[in-house]
């Protein structure tokens, strides 16, 4: 939309508009002037031919000419002047008649360079239209967001009646600032959303060794408190709580190196010891809920692993078959653990439980972040699980049969010492 308004000559402006527009015809005078939607004619010819001088000094970036030139958006406004507006142009502005508006049409309307850009970039280019938005002021001091749009000619007579039509945007701008409003809400309730699950997942994956080291330090203080203190056995109970705490310390780290993407360090790691070590931080619930446990090894097995991490896998598929084998009454109470070497040259870790076992659809979602099938699950140990695995070059993945059990299975990268 122009950012000047300024009447030819010195006759009214009623006497303008009769003049100008006569040769039109009053039918369409009249749909000119009653048209709904705020229409400013004005005389753009003079801007159009300094433009094209432009083109032809070599002017190809106007906005780089503007930086060099900072009072040209001064002096080509005012090389253009008002012609008409409708009576939705003063309706809009709020102005009561259409002298009003001339009167202040300068103060309301002062040079925009975003807007006035606009034409001045589509004229230099040979587009033909042009649009953008600016913010009104009215008579009553109301802000009014709007969108113009302009069709331009390719000869400087066309330049003499330029149409600019207005779109008043509020509701659209209301509605827009409600949805970033909303969107930046929704945005703050997942992180918190997020913030809570990762929060509960962490506290899932340290309870265990927080509650072996609790368990081992009871037993050292038992030893202790006896008429005739057993020190050697308190001394090796005070290190299994030492090395729990440590476990508990460790995976906070390894947590947080998983959310930052750090990198895996390997080790290589006892298959045997990574499974008693899972074993040992489930065997209480397991027991308490009479479920046996059966584990099978072959002797001997290494991987190039980090123990931890994999003792935190084994550990979450543990005790999902031990909530699972807990859902399902008057089955076999049965939990096992495997580990060996197959034919592609890893090792195969496997868990099975004598659970309800899952339906086709459950299997395809169980690997996605906050689904789970528990009451209170978090639905993030094997999305963490599944990371800890690819990360170090394995597999995992999961085979169940309704109302008969499940196997979670992995694979990792064999010792090259064997």
């Amino acid at each position: 939309m122009s950012s000047a308004f300024v009447p030819i000559g010195h006759e009214p402006a009623e006497a303008q508009s009769r003049s100008l527009l006569a040769p039109v015809g009053l039918s369409k005078n009249q749909l000119f002037l009653s048209a709904p939607i705020p229409i400013m004619i004005e005389d753009w010819s003079r801007v159009y031919s300094s433009i094209l001088d432009l083109r032809k000094s070599g002017v190809i970036d106007i906005d780089a000419w503007l930086d060099a030139h900072p009072d040209a958006i001064e002096e080509l406004r005012a090389l253009h002047s008002f012609v008409d507006a409708n009576d939705a142009v003063i309706e809009l502005f709020e102005a009561g008649t259409k002298a009003a508006f001339f009167d202040r049409a300068r103060q309301l309307l002062p040079a925009d360079r975003t807007s006035n850009v606009a034409v001045y970039r589509a004229m230099l280019e040979g587009h033909n239209a042009c649009q953008s938005e600016r913010t009104l002021v009215t008579f009553s001091g109301k802000k009014v967001p709007i969108v113009w749009r302009c069709a331009l000619p390719d000869y400087v007579d066309g330049y003499r009646h330029l149409c600019f039509y207005a779109f008043d945007v509020t509701e659209q701008r209301e509605y827009n600032d409600r949805m970033q409003t909303m969107r930046a809400e929704m945005a703050r309730s997942a992180r918190v959303s997020l913030f809570g699950e990762v929060a509960a997942s962490i506290l899932h994956e340290i309870s265990q060794p927080l509650s072996a080291t609790r368990i081992s330090a009871d037993a050292a203080l038992r030893c202790l408190e006896n008429d005739v203190p057993k020190i050697d056995e308190a001394v090796e109970s005070v290190r299994d709580a030492a090395r729990w705490a440590r476990d508990a310390t460790e995976i906070c780290r390894r947590m947080r190196g998983f959310l930052g993407k750090v990198p895996v360090h390997s080790v290589l790691t006892s298959a045997e010891d990574t499974i008693d070590s899972a074993l040992f931080l489930i065997s209480p619930e397991a027991s308490s809920r009479g479920i046996n446990i059966e584990r099978n090894v072959d002797t001997g097995l290494s991987v190039f692993a980090d123990p931890v991490q994999i003792q935190q896998v084994l550990a979450n598929m543990l005790l999902n078959g031990i909530y699972a084998i807990d859902s399902n009454d008057g089955a076999q109470r049965n939990l096992s653990i495997s580990a060996k070497r197959v034919d592609t040259g890893e090792v195969l870790f496997e868990v099975k439980d004598t659970g309800v076992g899952m339906d086709a659809h459950i299997l395809e979602s169980l690997f996605q972040p906050f689904f789970t099938t528990k009451a209170n699950g978090m639905g993030m140990g094997l999305v963490v699980a599944r990371s800890i695995i690819e990360s170090h070059g394995g597999k995992i993945w999961v085979e169940s049969t309704p109302q008969v059990g499940t196997c979670f299975s992995f694979t990792l990268p064999v010792s090259d010492n064997q």
